[in-house]
């Protein structure tokens, strides 16, 4: 397809285009989870058990990224920023921000939208889901530490650009000073330590 061809293509058609390939990649990543639960709710096999909580771990660490995405996403449009969505998405990325031509106020309104996408999520799985086998606690566990992961990054960002901070200064601080890394550290073991307390 042509670059004039590509851009041509509406923004309703690319939005649902990324509703389609997300929603279908978690159809299937909750399915397999599902029949890995209900195998060892039916067979109580240590295999199985054991199955279903590593596709707790996967399908929680995707479903965040999902809900993640879609959050900021939602945050850019309610802000009416330049976001553009991508015509073939890949993994969780769906669309760009233009950090240059939009205004902090809108880059605070996307950022807040992703760490509120993952509460979402953390208050659709402990509503929805009893957390009664191992599995869905690995599942609930894993949600909430990619929250934690979240705030870690992403939080001093969005407090020091509500402070007068510059967007883009303050990303790449947090990117230099290995925010990040610490982030998923700090994701990871709320996700061990709340598995173990929930179990």
């Amino acid at each position: 397809m042509s670059q004039s061809n590509e851009h041509s293509i509406p923004d309703l058609k690319r939005l649902s285009n990324a509703a389609n390939y997300h929603g279908l990649r978690m159809l299937v990543y909750f399915s397999v989870f599902a029949a890995m639960d209900a195998w060892y709710e039916v067979s109580a096999l240590l295999l199985a058990n054991a199955l279903s909580v590593i596709a707790a771990l996967i399908v929680g660490a995707y479903l965040s990224g999902i809900f993640h995405e879609w959050g900021h996403f939602v945050g850019a449009r309610i802000s009416k920023s330049r976001s553009p969505i991508v015509r073939k998405p890949k993994g969780t990325f769906m669309f760009g921000f233009d950090m240059k031509k939009n205004t902090s106020d809108q880059f605070l309104w996307m950022s807040l939208g992703g760490p509120l996408g993952n509460l979402l999520l953390v208050v659709l799985v402990y509503v929805l889901l009893p957390i009664d086998s191992f599995g869905r606690a690995a599942l609930l566990a894993m949600i909430i530490g990619k929250l934690v992961a979240v705030i870690v990054f992403e939080g001093p960002i969005i407090f020091r650009t509500f402070k007068g901070g510059d967007p883009q200064i303050e990303l790449d601080k947090q990117l230099d000073n290995g925010a990040l890394d610490k982030g998923q550290k700090a994701g990871y073991l709320a996700t061990a330590l709340l598995w173990v307390l929930v179990i």
